[in-house]
């Protein structure tokens, strides 16, 4: 294996988030933003993105303004009639939302989204302008050819419904990982990876691919040692631990550093 592929794929449009699932509240956000924005250079130069719910969202508007941390929204309604409790893209737009999470593990489980919802969820985003990130991954533990069959699957509706001139994060976050406490092999996040720029070759703008799942500082050194082609990571419960974060997020900047001078 030679040092370029240890590198990060796309080193200046290096990019990393976190879903805050619903661990902030309206009073606790302002000190979880207070630390970011003390590290808000080292954070934006990893793209780094914070995912908030929808309450929220004017909040981290305020809170990231001119910092270069990023913001978004981590869910978006599928049409533009959303019911009682959801929330359109096009307010999503209104209120300055740039990112916004599809397709999460989560929403899958527990409100029964399918591939074609998260697809039609996904297109809506696009079509307002805002840039989908979507998770994929397989639900359980499994070989490296069931994960690619199930990914594949997951992301070909997704493909399916964007413009083929849509920017579009893929997110690969297999579940099964956060309840063990475990990152997946990096060969098989490598061969992930690969499919999901495989399956994305023919689009016409921006396509990232990151990792998230048991995300902690050592990760990343083994992704790319073994080869995996990410633009950056998805950060959980990490991103909550100073130390962690600040860990992971100094081994993602100097990823991006090492290839910008070798390439």
């Amino acid at each position: 294996m030679s040092d370029r592929d240890r590198l990060l794929a796309s080193p200046d449009r290096a990019l990393s988030c976190t879903n805050t699932k619903a661990l902030l509240d309206h009073q606790n956000f302002d000190a979880f933003a207070t630390a970011l924005r003390g590290e808000a250079d080292e954070l934006a130069s990893v793209g780094f993105i914070v995912l908030v719910p929808a309450q929220l969202l004017d909040m981290a508007a305020a809170a990231f303004d001119g910092t270069g941390i990023g913001w978004g929204a981590q869910n978006v309604w599928r049409d533009a009639s959303p019911p009682t409790g959801e929330i359109a893209a096009e307010a999503l737009a209104h209120a300055g939302c740039r990112h916004v999470m599809t397709g999460h593990p989560e929403r899958r489980a527990r409100l029964a989204e399918d591939d074609t919802t998260v697809a039609a969820s996904a297109a809506s985003a696009a079509e307002a302008g805002i840039v989908p990130i979507v998770c994929v991954g397989e639900p359980a533990r499994s070989t490296t050819e069931d994960a690619v069959h199930t990914v594949t699957g997951q992301a070909a509706p997704v493909l399916g419904s964007l413009p083929v001139g849509a920017p579009v994060v893929w997110l690969y976050e297999p579940p099964w990982t956060s309840e063990i406490h475990q990152a997946a092999p990096p060969s098989q996040v490598a061969v992930v990876c690969e499919t999901l720029r495989n399956l994305s070759s023919e689009r016409t703008d921006d396509v990232r691919v990151l990792y998230g799942g048991a995300v902690v500082p050592g990760v990343l050194p083994a992704l790319l040692d073994a080869g995996c082609q990410l633009d950056g990571l998805g950060v959980g419960k990490a991103a909550y631990d100073t130390g962690q974060r600040q860990a992971v997020t100094a081994e993602l900047a100097a990823a991006a550093r090492e290839a910008r001078h070798q390439g």
